[in-house]
């Protein structure tokens, strides 16, 4: 049974040993504790295998701040990869907008990168539509299994959802 809970430190060491990014989900579960948005764990069984940061607090991208400021942004929705395209994501996305719609919320909004049409037409499937202010270039700190840290460049465009 796939079942989806606000992410605890007990989640952690599943979710590392099956994605890595130990960094990633500390710094989450802190930003957390702060009220700057919520861990979502998609659990199998049980076992943690999927996860989405609902970011409650501005983001990095100025542009996204400057025309979705107070919306929620959906970051880091990630299923392991054996278990993807079995309708795991779509239940941590409507989880994600659930959690928006109990804090009041009248949209929620991702980015989504332009080298990824799989995910897009997922997002667009789900009633996302992109927004007018054109490709963002940005990009995100990746921590390998070696420990290194690197900067993964990338664009993407914004897609908004109406929660009403």
């Amino acid at each position: 049974m796939f079942t989806v809970a606000r992410g605890a430190a007990s989640h952690v060491d599943g979710l590392v040993a099956l994605l890595g990014q130990r960094e990633f989900f500390a710094a989450k579960l802190a930003a957390q504790s702060r009220g700057e948005g919520v861990l979502l764990v998609g659990c199998l069984d049980g076992s943690p295998v999927a996860d989405v940061w609902v970011a409650l607090s501005p983001v990095p991208e100025r542009e996204v701040n400057e025309h979705l400021g107070g919306v929620p942004v959906l970051v880091h929705l990630e299923v392991v990869s054996v278990l993807r395209n079995r309708g795991f994501g779509t239940s941590l996305i409507g989880a994600a907008e659930s959690l928006a719609r109990s804090r009041e919320h009248a949209r929620i909004a991702l980015g989504v990168a332009v080298d990824n049409p799989g995910a897009r037409r997922l997002y667009e499937r789900l009633g996302y539509g992109e927004w007018p202010h054109g490709l963002i270039s940005t990009g995100y700190d990746w921590v390998g299994r070696d420990g290194v840290k690197r900067w993964v460049p990338e664009t993407i465009t914004m897609l908004v959802k109406s929660l009403r």
